[in-house]
């Protein structure tokens, strides 16, 4: 494949030869630098430089200041001056490297006094500030914290602050405060990159007892709650918790909580979201290779048109903007710039250079201002590339991702391709990353979560009738949605690779959902016109005051529901649960059938009789030992209804419209085969929003613990959206298509894993599942049956685990709503893998059954399990694992 020049570095221009410009910097002084200069060649245009400092794009200089001094050289206009104040962010105390360059990214070298030239300033400034910052502590074996500089007089606050760290008084290295710290910011007003992790080096993990001291530098400044001392295990010691962990692996009855404990008393070696930034800079010199290893290599090279509409750009983001298109490993592109009626003399002029630059650079100019919508459909109409690619005018484009997307496309054929991306500071810092699930149409609805790099085929574009001017600020998410309308869901194709940094500024949507709030209102008239068009009867609205939405579905069928729900003994806790249902269940037709799994006593055979008296009532009386799946798929035979509400005895509802919500987004998809619910703890935090494969073994529900109202990451836990399994403590599923997979497994599946179990059977079939939050229920885990990991039961534990892991050992790995970049180890949306083994799987290299010498070893194949039929009195985060049990 042909390429063009080698990549450069993020927002920095490529190579070029030192301009001939004529020149003079004749001051230097108070954080200000002024001088004159002109091209020769054009000394009638007003010469425009670029200032870098550190290597990267500060800002863009135009040469118009007047300077009648110059008279003498008969130059067109004596407006040749320029003046530039160095900015605050940089008078901080450390040396920092100041040059010129063309728009080109051509070095300027201008003569100072003293006949010196100056190819580059290296300055170092201060201004009045204070230091604020605080040690947290010891957080999952890594020292965190944040730290802030304040501007004294505009009481500004930023990150960024380097950090000297010293173990017993000795300095052993310096780090920078920049790690995403939303907490931080959301409190104090600030910039949101200010905290910091420090992992202890190998060479001071010897000793028994370590005294670490944070500094910020180079006021010297010690960080509140600094020093802090931290015990160290000595080398003995750790291999005696090696060993302790693997024999903690190997007795399954208490390795959970042990097992915790120990490798909390280890160093942490793994990157999280918190150290993204880290994260990056080692995973992106992978992705190409890596593409190259998924995707195959390219057989053929189709034009790809990268639509720019441009509007008052700051010129130092846009330059970097347009370093980014240029630096591109693939070649066959060309970039049409959509000149929306800025009416600015340099944007002007620096469009017409960058055209001068490269011939597959057009630029075209509107007469009037007419909005992004229409200035992108006029670089659309203007397109003549197989592939149009969707770009702002100044975010940027990693090196290779016009490469990668068409790799991709070749290799699926698909007709729309989007990537994951991230955002980037006025510093080049990148954070917030945007790990996206694969083509989620559910989730569409509800919220944007495509965005960037988006890449389609020109005339699947060109059909849906471009953007639509009436939804600026919107106007993707609308285009997104009119596109399904053209496509099968095979035709949409998801590179889960950072191919894209989204410019964060005060104006952007990158800046958040206040910071255009027409956008998100656009957004809510896009979604309802789309599901119009589709015939969808719904109601959309807006969640709190972020840009998404939810999509209420309103059906006036009304099929009928039979509501499941197992019970043994704890006859108290069953009625409260039943009388909920009867409480708070309106414009539903449904049957309740209670399936008694051998509850004893005076108190349960009146509360069968009692039950059995009311109308829409049955009790079942199962007489065998407790097997889960066979107790509903007995309660399945004698249900009327042809829509299946799985439901714990332990679960409340609370909401008057909760099963109608639950059968609207049935009606509203024939081929949601299974919808699930959020749970609550008592406590008012997650049980469950939707469960994740393969993380810590089979599964792991998403969310546990977070807070019942909070968003979760990129708003998963407040959105409606397709996910691979749901728990059965509150799932609705068709009839139809339970009995086509043919229900729970009973046979090999009686107490854990049988949810998910089949969930992959309906998603092998064809069928989506689903998870809403807009029914939420109350979820008392542990109350009916008591722990579920005794020493009699980890025999079958075990067998259940091989059962799934033979069955769905390819699958379970490979989420296809779970970014491939999250750790499958646990701490999920948290943890971030770094390298993905090549063909080997997490079963693979897991010990099949008969290789274990112990039974307690049962374990070590799924640590972290579905609970759906758990029930407790509160969310533990460190006691006994909440595995699958039936909760009666």
């Amino acid at each position: 494949m042909k390429k063009s020049p080698p990549a450069t570095p993020t927002g920095r221009a490529p190579r070029a030869a030192t301009r001939p410009i004529l020149g003079f910097l004749d001051r230097i002084e108070d954080a200000e630098i002024a001088g004159w200069a002109f091209d020769p060649i054009d000394p009638a245009t007003p010469l425009a430089m670029r200032v870098m400092i550190d290597g990267s794009i500060a800002d863009v200089l135009s040469c118009d200041v007047n300077r009648p001094d110059v008279s003498a050289l008969n130059l067109p206009s004596t407006k040749v001056g320029f003046e530039y104040a160095i900015p605050a962010k940089f008078q901080d105390g450390l040396r920092h490297v100041l040059s010129l360059a063309g728009i080109d990214g051509a070095p300027i070298h201008l003569p100072g006094r003293g006949g010196i030239i100056l190819p580059e300033l290296h300055f170092c400034l201060t201004r009045q500030v204070r230091i604020d910052g605080v040690l947290d502590g010891l957080v999952d074996g890594l020292s965190q914290g944040w730290v802030l500089r304040v501007d004294q007089r505009t009481n500004e606050k930023s990150g960024g602050v380097r950090l000297m760290v010293t173990a017993q008084g000795q300095p052993i290295t310096e780090i920078v405060a920049d790690q995403f710290r939303g907490d931080v910011a959301e409190a104090l007003g600030c910039d949101p990159a200010c905290g910091f992790s420090f992992v202890l080096p190998p060479a001071l993990r010897l000793g028994r007892r370590v005294k670490l001291d944070f500094h910020a530098m180079p006021e010297r400044v010690q960080l509140r709650g600094a020093p802090i001392e931290i015990t160290v295990p000595t080398a003995q010691e750790r291999s005696q918790i090696a060993a302790m962990i693997e024999r903690t692996d190997e007795m399954f009855r208490f390795a959970y909580n042990l097992r915790r404990e120990l490798k909390a008393a280890l160093p942490s070696d793994r990157f999280s979201l918190a150290d993204y930034q880290s994260w990056a800079e080692q995973n992106a010199p992978l992705i190409l290779s890596r593409s190259a290893v998924r995707y195959g290599a390219l057989t053929s090279e189709p034009r790809v048109s990268v639509l720019c509409p441009v509007y008052r750009p700051v010129l130092a983001e846009f330059l970097a903007a347009m370093d980014s298109v240029r630096a591109q490993t693939y070649a066959n592109w060309e970039l049409i710039l959509v000149d929306d009626a800025s009416r600015d003399d340099t944007i002007s002029a620096t469009l017409a250079e960058l055209a001068k630059l490269d011939p597959r650079i057009r630029v075209i100019t509107q007469e009037k201002n007419g909005g992004i919508a229409e200035a992108t459909n006029r670089a659309l109409s203007a397109a003549k590339g197989d592939f149009v690619a969707f770009f702002d005018h100044d975010d940027l484009m990693i090196p290779c991702a016009l490469e990668v997307m068409m790799r991709a496309q070749a290799a699926t054929g698909a007709r729309l391709l989007y990537s994951d991306e991230d955002k980037v500071d006025a510093r080049g810092r990148v954070s917030e990353p945007n790990f996206k699930p694969d083509f989620n149409y559910r989730f569409l609805l509800d919220l944007n979560y495509i965005c960037h790099l988006v890449v389609a085929e020109t005339p699947l574009v060109r059909a849906a009738g471009g953007l639509d001017p009436r939804f600026d600020g919107a106007q993707d998410h609308d285009l997104l949605l009119r596109l399904t309308e053209h496509l099968r869901a095979d035709e949409v194709h998801h590179v889960a690779e950072i191919l894209y940094h989204w410019r964060l500024t005060a104006r952007s949507t990158a800046g958040g959902a206040s910071a255009k709030p027409r956008a998100a209102l656009a957004g809510e008239v896009a979604v309802a016109e789309h599901l119009k068009r589709r015939r969808l009867s719904a109601k959309v609205g807006r969640r709190g005051g972020l840009t998404c939405y939810r999509t209420q579905f309103t059906n006036s069928s009304d099929p009928g529901v039979s509501i499941l729900i197992p019970y043994r003994n704890h006859i108290t806790l069953t009625r409260q649960c039943v009388e909920a249902i009867r409480k708070h269940t309106s414009g539903v037709k449904y049957e309740i059938i209670l399936l008694d799994n051998w509850s004893d006593g005076v108190e349960a055979e009146k509360f069968a009789v009692e039950q059995g008296n009311l109308p829409d009532t049955q009790v079942l009386k199962i007489a065998e030992p407790f097997n889960y799946s066979a107790i509903n798929n007995r309660g399945v035979a004698a249900a009327r209804y042809p829509y299946l509400l799985f439901l714990n005895n332990d679960v409340f509802v609370k909401d008057d419209t909760w099963l109608r919500t639950l059968l609207n987004e049935a009606l509203a998809d024939p081929g949601a085969g299974a919808i699930g619910a959020k749970l609550l703890y008592p406590n008012g935090t997650v049980q469950h929003a939707g469960v994740v494969l393969g993380v810590g073994g089979v599964a792991d529900h998403a969310f546990r613990g977070l807070g019942g109202t909070e968003p979760g990451y990129i708003a998963h836990a407040m959105t409606a959206r397709e996910v691979a399994a749901v728990t059965a403590a509150c799932m609705l599923v068709r009839r139809d298509a339970f009995e086509r997979v043919g229900g729970f497994d009973a046979d090999e599946l009686g107490v854990a894993f049988n949810d998910v179990d089949l969930c992959l059977k309906l998603r092998k079939v064809g069928y989506r599942i689903l998870f809403t939050p807009d029914v939420v229920c109350e979820h008392r885990e542990s109350m009916s049956r008591g722990d579920d990991l005794g020493e009699e039961k980890l025999a079958r534990f075990m067998l259940e685990n091989e059962v799934m892991r033979v069955r769905w050992g390819d699958t379970l790995p490979l989420d296809p709503f779970y970014n491939r970049q999250f750790a499958r180890e646990g701490g999920v949306y948290r943890d971030l893998r770094i390298i993905e083994p090549a063909q080997e799987t997490l079963w693979q290299r897991m010990p099949k059954v008969d290789e274990i010498i112990a039974p307690a070893a049962a374990a070590r194949t799924g640590a972290a399990r579905s609970d759906q039929h758990d029930t407790a009195d509160a969310p533990r985060k460190k006691s006994k694992p909440s595995g699958p049990r039936h909760g009666r």
